[in-house]
């Protein structure tokens, strides 16, 4: 198969795999990474035809550009050398206009070195005639540096550095990355409507890549808050909907029945209105809906506590009266839940029920194939792979060691899970599920987005009880196999 070049963002590195790959399975085509590093912005991949790479550029997110690669080398005699035993991918180009464009990736090429490189190119003796503007065929030639944050405003070491570059592509331009714009038509700052937990419009959309989110398909999101999410899946063509226990998030502080709530003030700007199918006020863990297997895919970011944590409707323990079990009837012959100041009682919804909870629910409410993708906020040091929860119809999609934004002693994770039964299954019963002093009754370790919220206020010190044990022994055991100072 044909080999291909995306010049790709640096940005958000391990997602762009599994985006690509996702963006394969969307369309129906297969395709293989040839490059060795794939953390570096020049990435190749085998594909079948240029139609394919024309998908990835509609809907990739983090891809910038591609060419269809001729050859390539770790210095321009190799590149040279491998452009002569390919010379058959020039054929059909040697008697159309062209010209060739020169791209230095994470380094600025004086003009004069551009002009050399491609006078280097003058054996191919192409016969058609050169034309900057709208040629036939457009040859490219990345060089691509290695990215540096230090020395590069130092025309000194700018002028070293020129030509020393870690490999070198050329190729036929096959186009730009037509995703890519939308960064700037979704930006959060021209937003009509945000607020302090939107997420940021790039990794808005490279999650909904991962949901196969397309015309047709119904996309929930449990915790909708400003709606971020659900921009991205209906600017794709599918349905949405959304739900929150807090309607202040979805309306805004306008107030009225005229008003036009914030989320929908928000898709009427990007003239998705008509994909918003509603968006709902309730507790997901008294969730109204009584039929599953009906959504296509549950996208959501759960609060976890940094900026909001998760509310469930009920009382804390630490409340001394008991929930009431009946309507409580004001002297005024109302019922207080009727009146429109009524505000139910909340208690705090720990993160390892929550994610738990999550998957239980898409197990229940997803078609078969369905996929679920949430972010996973953990402490960096002590996160492992049996952290995300074993449920029987649920598999998790990763690719290497997934797909992690890196905070310094916490970060979090994009977890992917398709539903791989055929049933829908019994319905969530959002029962409370062990909290810390049974994981340590049982001997177990505590995952590692157990308490997150409080660990991240607390700066993420060491854990009371086993977990401190444990680091105190291993510390004397350390001190004990050195022996005396």
């Amino acid at each position: 198969m044909p080999l291909y070049a995306l010049r790709v963002s640096l940005s958000h590195l391990s997602f762009r795999i599994p985006e690509l790959l996702s963006i394969s399975q969307l369309f129906g085509f297969e395709i293989k990474f040839v490059s060795s590093d794939k953390f570096r912005s020049v990435l190749v991949v085998e594909l079948e035809k240029d139609e394919h790479v024309e998908r990835i550029l509609d809907r990739g997110m983090m891809v910038m550009s591609a060419i269809k690669l001729y050859a390539s080398g770790g210095s321009y005699e190799e590149l040279h050398a491998d452009l002569r035993a390919h010379k058959e991918y020039l054929e059909p180009h040697m008697d159309q206009s062209w010209k060739i464009t020169f791209e230095s990736i994470n380094h600025n090429v004086t003009e004069k070195r551009q002009r050399e490189t491609i006078d280097t190119f003058e054996w191919t003796g192409l016969r058609g005639p050169i034309r900057l503007k709208n040629p036939e065929v457009e040859f490219v030639i990345y060089e691509d540096y290695t990215f540096l944050t230090e020395g590069t405003h130092d025309r000194d070491f700018r002028l070293r550095r020129d030509g020393n570059f870690d490999r070198v592509y050329f190729g036929s331009r096959i186009g730009f990355g037509r995703a890519r714009p939308l960064l700037n038509t979704h930006s959060v700052k021209t937003r009509a409507y945000y607020g302090n937990t939107s997420m940021d419009a790039e990794m808005g959309f490279i999650m909904t890549s991962q949901t196969l989110a397309a015309p047709g398909k119904i996309i929930y999101d449990p915790f909708v808050g400003t709606g971020s999410l659900l921009y991205a899946a209906a600017h794709w063509g599918a349905y949405v909907i959304g739900s929150d226990i807090d309607g202040r998030q979805i309306r805004g502080k306008a107030k009225g029945k005229e008003t036009v709530p914030g989320v929908f003030r928000a898709a009427e700007q990007y003239g998705v209105s008509n994909q918003f199918l509603d968006c709902l006020v309730y507790d997901v863990t008294q969730s109204p809906l009584r039929r599953g297997g009906w959504i296509d895919a549950i996208i959501t970011d759960p609060p976890y506590g940094v900026r909001a944590g998760a509310k469930r409707t009920g009382k804390g323990k630490s409340h001394k009266k008991p929930l009431l079990e009946e309507p409580h009837l004001l002297p005024d012959g109302t019922y207080s839940h009727t009146r429109e100041d009524y505000v139910p009682p909340f208690r705090p919804y720990e993160l390892t029920n929550l994610m738990l909870d999550l998957i239980l629910l898409a197990r229940y409410l997803l078609v078969p194939k369905g996929r679920l993708v949430f972010f996973l906020p953990t402490v960096t040091e002590e996160y492992e792979a049996i952290d995300i929860p074993v449920v029987e119809g649920m598999r998790e999609l990763k690719v290497g060691e997934g797909s992690v934004e890196n905070f310094g002693k916490w970060g979090r994770r994009l977890i992917t899970m398709e539903k791989t039964a055929t049933d829908d299954g019994p319905p969530p019963t959002f029962e409370d599920h062990p909290d810390y002093a049974d994981f340590e009754k049982s001997q177990e370790r505590a995952p590692g987005h157990y308490q997150f919220r409080d660990r991240y206020f607390e700066s993420f010190k060491p854990r009371v009880g086993k977990v401190a044990d444990e680091v105190r022994e291993e510390s004397e055991a350390s001190s004990a196999s050195q022996g005396p100072a």
